[in-house]
């Protein structure tokens, strides 16, 4: 046998008591209320009670409803087709000026009048306000008074629909695993396949200093919120960056202190969706800097054979020279050759057909292995009447 609770017994989390049974305890699960033989409840008016929990709020008279001072009520009826029938019977004459009516929110901007008839004059004999309840009526509803406020509370039924400003309506049949709820627009709900969308990261190389608080800019697809960022070293390392903040969907601006080296780069947003990039895009890298001063690298006999000169460069990786100008490895000028791993200068005829003293003005490069560069300048005269040559470092 289903245990009975009487009314009195029955309380929300804040108090307030419910009805979902017979007042005099006898149960009504597993009853049809028809439309001839409906469920009645009795409703009257008194003044509200520090109990209520629209107490000092609208109206200072409030509805009871077999004589519980304005409970939530409980409704069944979520057959399809086989509406369940509810009267609240407003015959007492307290009920005078007071019409019980059902709205969709507790503020009453939107009358619910689905399956609602009305008849009589509230506070005379035969007045009452019917509801048919199926599978189609709100799951919340508020009983309130057409003239005054708060006087009532809200009712709950186990319905397919949920509204809350808006009806959405609920699937009628259980989804497969991993599937979301999704609607179509107009409030019905149903069970489907969602793809999630990751971000992805650009495979776009940037060199910055190393050991250096430096700001630069991280892209991609489908960037969020203030999603997580971590470089990822070569070596397996991990660094997570200073500061993130999103410029649009596609970029993110970011502040990191890299050590040397080369990183992946992780993006992980708010949802926990993440994409790493696919190649080692960010390198910490000094700059080359030249360690062969600006200027002559000596005065070389006209026509010589042999090495010129060499120049050196420095960085944390390895260096590799080239000229800039059509100078130094032009034939019909200098007629020398760079060695570009090593920086040495040779020649087979110092100054080619040239038979005067010249002085030649180049530009060379520096290039390190991140594809930083950094140019100098220098000079190399001929003269003729000397023999040999020098080499200049």
């Amino acid at each position: 046998m289903s245990s009975i609770l009487k009314v009195d017994t029955i309380q929300d989390q804040n108090g307030n008591l419910i009805i979902s049974k017979d007042s005099g305890g006898g149960g009504f699960e597993g009853t049809y209320f028809s439309s001839s033989s409906p469920k009645t409840f009795t409703v009257t008016v008194a003044a509200k009670t520090a109990a209520s929990p629209y107490h000092n709020v609208g109206s200072s008279l409030g509805y009871y409803i077999d004589g519980v001072q304005t409970p939530i009520i409980e409704l069944k009826g979520n057959d399809t087709g086989k509406p369940y029938y509810y009267k609240f019977d407003q015959s007492d004459a307290s009920n005078d000026g007071h019409p019980l009516r059902f709205y969709n929110n507790v503020g009453k901007t939107t009358q619910y009048t689905t399956g609602v008839t009305a008849s009589g004059t509230p506070g005379t004999s035969g007045a009452h306000t019917t509801i048919a309840v199926d599978s189609t009526t709100p799951n919340v509803l508020f009983y309130q008074c057409t003239n005054h406020g708060n006087m009532g509370n809200f009712i709950n039924h186990n319905s397919t629909h949920l509204n809350s400003g808006v009806f959405l309506k609920m699937p009628t049949a259980d989804g497969t695993n991993g599937q979301a709820i999704t609607t179509n627009g107009s409030g019905v709900l149903s069970f489907a396949t969602v793809e999630e969308t990751k971000p992805t990261v650009a495979n776009v190389s940037q060199t910055i200093a190393p050991a250096t608080a430096t700001s630069f800019n991280v892209t991609g697809t489908g960037f969020t919120g203030i999603p997580r960022v971590e470089f990822i070293k070569t070596d397996g390392g991990i660094t997570n960056a200073n500061t993130v903040s999103l410029t649009n969907s596609t970029t993110l601006a970011v502040n990191a202190t890299l050590a040397l080296g080369s990183y992946y780069v992780r993006v992980e947003l708010d949802s926990g969706l993440a994409a790493r990039s696919t190649n080692a895009i960010i390198t910490a890298s000094t700059a080359p800097s030249w360690t062969t001063s600006a200027g002559s690298l000596g005065t070389i006999a006209g026509n010589f054979s042999g090495t010129v000169a060499t120049v050196v460069a420095s960085s944390d990786s390895t260096i590799a020279y080239s000229e800039t100008t059509s100078v130094l490895t032009n034939a019909s000028q200098a007629n020398c050759a760079l060695n570009s791993s090593s920086g040495v200068i040779t020649t087979t005829d110092f100054g080619g057909a040239s038979t005067t003293p010249t002085t030649y003005t180049f530009t060379l490069r520096a290039t390190d292995a991140e594809g930083q560069t950094v140019d100098r300048v220098f000079t190399l005269t001929s003269s003729f009447g000397a023999s040999g040559g020098a080499m200049f470092t």
